[in-house]
């Protein structure tokens, strides 16, 4: 049955600002005196800063540095978009102008802040917001993914139900925040998660980035969501 409404994460997926980042959040955590190597905070990028900094120096550390992390992180990100062109991934403004084509409601949700999801669109010179009908951010919700609340926002402004939307994402934690929310979850490996760990992860069908999504729009559609207790629907494409 055709989804209702597909919902894509930005970062890594539709735009290229993975590593963009892991080097602001390095670069915080040397700024506050803790020595993170990169190595261990890529597998954390996909949460928001309200998760990734406690998972990295533990809740005792959060509460005496991490307003002041969260605050580097996102002033030198912010440089990197001022002065960068991030990379919009092949197929990504196509794959979104087939879904609208279809009649299927769009939206982006990011553990993001708002002021983040615009300067990296003004880097990227494509403002998505007037290809999609909804936009969610980490001001919509309480938590970031890996807590499904982002996806949940982005349900509801669509005025749709978790079980007619399809997310697509390129990280282990949109895997868990849609495993929470009841959503189905087909991932992207242009954001640096293999195939097999986003399969691990929930993913009903993972493919190269949004060009490879759109060749197999129709394949990719046939996803249907599925339930805690019935994981044997998951299937692999790629």
């Amino acid at each position: 049955m055709k989804p209702q409404s597909v919902i894509f994460d930005l970062d890594g997926t539709l735009v290229d600002t993975n590593g963009a980042h892991v080097d602001a959040w390095h670069n915080a955590f040397n700024q506050l005196g803790y020595d993170v190597a990169k190595a261990r905070i890529i597998p954390e990028v996909g949460k928001g800063g309200d998760k990734l900094v406690p998972s990295i120096i533990g809740d005792e550390g959060d509460k005496r540095d991490g307003d002041a992390l969260r605050e580097a992180h996102g002033k030198a990100f912010l440089d990197t978009a001022g002065r960068a062109t991030f990379a919009v991934f092949p197929g990504s403004s196509e794959l979104l102008d087939e879904l609208r084509c279809r009649e299927i409601t769009i939206a982006i949700a990011t553990s993001s802040d708002m002021k983040y999801l615009e300067a990296v669109m003004k880097s990227a010179g494509t403002d998505f917001r007037k290809k999609v009908d909804e936009t969610t951010s980490a001001d919509d919700a309480d938590a970031s993914k890996p807590d499904p609340d982002i996806i949940l926002a982005a349900v509801k402004k669509l005025k749709s139900s978790p079980d007619s939307c399809i997310m697509v994402g390129d990280t282990t934690h949109d895997g868990e925040a849609c495993r929470r929310a009841g959503v189905a979850f087909v991932g992207v490996t242009c954001g640096g998660s293999d195939a097999a760990t986003l399969r691990q992860a929930g993913a009903r069908s993972v493919w190269r980035d949004p060009a490879e999504v759109l060749k197999h729009l129709d394949e990719a559609l046939g996803v249907s969501a599925f339930s805690e207790e019935d994981p044997e629907g998951q299937r692999s494409i790629h």
